[in-house]
């Protein structure tokens, strides 16, 4: 069920973006007709696929079915993020904070939070500094929306039971997403990115950070103020054991590496939630010496045993195991690998998204679909598929506030480092480099960001109206205001209600 939730709503975002491919062809019409015969000033225009390698199909044999290979390969290349992310880069990364010694807040909030924003990273680099499009921003919101309804809709319809959900945690980061989106709105409210704004954006991650190391102290706070008022006053030790097991983990996206549940998620009957262990409680029983190989190493040429679907999805994806098994050493099997698995992560997630931009900017420019659009559709449900598929596990061990807690967490975070820290980068270069403002061309951010307040609101609401619980009632509800709000955002984008002057020129 969850799975056809997700393909559901990949399918209805691609027949949108399809749909409004007339639409934005009337617009550039019109924009050649009010510049008279010279278009070239027109930002919207503007031949994008001109920033990357020649393509090996025409436009014409493109619009004639070779755009179903881009298509194809852009996809594909989402799995590769995936895989790269969840099986390889997370345990490097937690590798490094165990030797630095880091508490799990500051480390979910350092390099564990550059890890799981690492798509959404790159993807807005690539749209900063070499195309210069708003493919990172609308990339940046689209995951955003996805995280907050699509996760849940994902994790609801694949509960196997009622689960329910913490107060606190939820409360608190809704509470502090709403925040970090507003001070983006203001940012971008004149449609361009100075660097003293790029800046507050990575002084509010700094703030943010410290805020997750005094989270103990603000969480007792808030009990105590709950138990004053007779709140939870029957069943406030349990309360505050489930409130310290979310906040310790829910700054930053979870993630297993047993074998059974991430690598191919093979043998789900055979997989119970006590026997889930996270990378840091098995690099503490094994260290350096290796003894972890024998139950977490996979065999990308071994096919897992299941049903038909599962070897039908080890066949599709063993070409990518295949590559990462043979270039990225498994430091899940030899931890002292670690500094070498976390620079070939870097490498295959920044040559994979590079690969997703490409493709993406080839399909919007065939089938007429503007950058933005399709950074809030394809690109942002594609790059988000490592949390999809992380909920639906946790979902599956019975684990609620966790998922949701991430994947917020993981909105506020993709703001403040994806956006803030190309952007601070870009304004602080001169403009011999092409440094310079930030110009964000889509005039439909302050919607999308409206937006994104709305999914916050209507996650939250939905959650208490159900009591706060996940079951499929959630998951249901979230999908449809997921796809409702789709709709919205990217039917502002090409001006269909027309309540912005279409942007057609710089």
């Amino acid at each position: 069920m969850a799975r056809l939730g997700l393909v559901l709503a990949l399918l209805s975002s691609y027949l949108l973006t399809y749909h409004v491919n007339g639409h934005i062809k009337q617009h550039r019409s019109i924009a050649k007709l009010e510049v008279g015969n010279s278009s070239t000033n027109c930002s919207i225009i503007k031949e994008e696929t001109s920033d990357f390698p020649e393509d090996l199909f025409s436009k014409q044999q493109r619009q004639n079915g070779a755009i179903l290979l881009h298509i194809f390969c852009g996809l594909y290349c989402f799995i590769i993020i995936a895989f790269v992310c969840n099986d390889y880069f997370l345990p490097s990364v937690d590798c490094i904070c165990q030797d630095l010694k880091l508490s799990k807040d500051v480390a979910g909030a350092t390099f564990m939070a550059f890890a799981t924003s690492a798509p959404e990273l790159f993807v807005n680099v690539i749209g900063t500094f070499l195309t210069e499009s708003d493919l990172g921003v609308g990339t940046v919101v689209g995951s955003a929306v996805f995280n907050t309804l699509g996760v849940a809709a994902c994790g609801g319809l694949a509960a196997l039971a009622v689960i329910p959900l913490e107060v606190w945690p939820l409360a608190r980061d809704c509470g502090i997403y709403m925040f970090v989106v507003s001070v983006l709105t203001f940012i971008l409210w004149d449609e361009k990115v100075e660097w003293f704004e790029a800046l507050a954006l990575l002084f509010l991650y700094v703030i943010y950070c410290f805020v997750l190391f005094c989270q103990q102290r603000l969480q007792s706070a808030a009990i105590s103020m709950l138990r004053n008022k007779n709140s939870f006053h029957s069943h406030s030790s349990t309360v505050a054991l489930a409130c310290n097991k979310d906040m310790s983990t829910g700054t930053y996206r979870p993630f297993h590496h047993h074998g059974e549940v991430i690598g191919w998620e093979k043998r789900p009957s055979s997989v119970k939630p006590e026997d889930v262990k996270s990378v840091g409680d098995t690099a503490t029983t094994s260290g350096d010496t290796g003894s972890e190989s024998t139950e977490f190493s996979v065999n990308p040429c071994t096919p897992p045993p299941g049903r038909w679907w599962t070897k039908v999805w080890w066949a599709f994806s063993w070409p990518v195991a295949l590559a990462l098994h043979l270039t990225v050493p498994d430091c899940r099997t030899k931890r002292s690998r670690y500094p070498f698995t976390f620079i070939m992560c870097v490498f295959w997630i920044g040559a994979s998204s590079y690969m997703v931009s490409w493709m993406m900017t080839i399909v919007g420019d065939t089938l007429g679909i503007s950058d933005s659009v399709m950074g809030l559709t394809l690109v942002a449900i594609g790059g988000s598929m490592p949390e999809a598929s992380t909920s639906i596990i946790n979902a599956r061990l019975g684990i609620g506030s966790m998922t949701i807690s991430n994947a917020l967490g993981g909105n506020t975070l993709d703001i403040l480092l994806s956006l803030g820290l190309p952007w601070f980068i870009k304004t602080l270069l001169p403009p011999s480099l092409d440094g310079g403002p930030v110009i964000i061309e889509s005039a439909s951010v302050v919607y999308n960001n409206v937006a994104q307040l709305a999914c916050v609101a209507v996650l939250f609401i939905t959650a208490a109206v159900n009591k706060f619980k996940m079951d499929r009632k959630l998951g249901f509800v979230c999908l449809a205001m997921y796809l409702l709000f789709i709709c919205f955002i990217v039917a502002v984008e090409v001006d269909v209600f027309q309540w912005k002057p279409y942007k057609t020129c710089l």
